[in-house]
């Protein structure tokens, strides 16, 4: 079996055709094409001429068939994502050889990424969550102290990224200019922390309570000291 290239790259949301074909004439009963998920195969489409076409559900819709010679057979995915990513085997169920296979891998390029946060008692924690393929990477505009991050890497090359940003002082800082960045070798974006209204509002009276109660230590300090004066003379 000659797959029609070992490895094939693309952008998500791209058109791809994966294809394989035998390299000698066989009385083909049955095209099965597999992903691999590990050590298991599992079938994503079939094709038969007794049987006809069988897409299975989570593949119905993005993909199909576009070839239906026995012995040359190809999928198209209309709109591959990043977990398609993967090596897929084509397998051919032959008439009296049995079952002849081939391999081909893809790999999804693409890029996800969102933000949320939690303030409590001017404790800032942000958490900046990022999906891709290539490696991504994140950063923050602004910090204290490091953040913490945390990387998984998936057996397909998709990587996930979870960074996690504290700040102890939120007042210290102008919230809305806090902005997670991420990016790898083929894209970038920018992800603001954006405040609810309520939450500037609450933010705005701790501000505001926090400034009455300073100056009027201020004011009890200056009185203080004016009536000791006074005393003096």
């Amino acid at each position: 079996v000659v797959p029609q290239a070992e490895h094939r790259n693309v952008s998500e949301g791209n058109r791809v055709t994966l294809s394989c074909a035998l390299t000698e004439f066989e009385d083909v009963l049955q095209v099965t094409w597999q992903k691999e998920s590990g050590k298991s195969h599992n079938n994503i489409a079939t094709y038969s001429k007794i049987n006809g076409l069988k897409i299975q559900e989570p593949y119905q819709d993005r993909m199909n068939f576009t070839s239906l010679v026995l012995n040359e057979t190809s999928i198209t995915f209309w709109n591959p994502r990043m977990d398609d990513s993967g090596c897929y085997t084509c397998l051919f169920n032959t008439f009296p050889s049995g079952s002849v296979s081939g391999r081909t891998c893809m790999s999804v390029f693409g890029l996800k990424a969102s933000v949320h946060y939690n303030i409590s008692e001017d404790h800032l924690i942000a958490i900046c969550n990022a999906v891709g393929l290539p490696e991504p990477t994140i950063t923050w505009n602004l910090f204290q102290s490091p953040p913490k991050q945390e990387m998984v890497k998936h057996t397909n090359g998709i990587v996930s990224i979870t960074s996690k940003l504290e700040i102890y002082n939120a007042h210290s800082i102008r919230i809305q200019d806090l902005t997670c960045r991420v990016s790898n070798t083929n894209e970038e974006m920018e992800l603001p922390v954006e405040m609810k209204r309520e939450e500037r509002s609450s933010l705005l009276w701790l501000l505001i309570i926090v400034g009455v109660l300073i100056a009027v230590v201020v004011l009890v300090l200056m009185m203080l000291c004016w009536r000791r004066r006074i005393r003096r003379k």
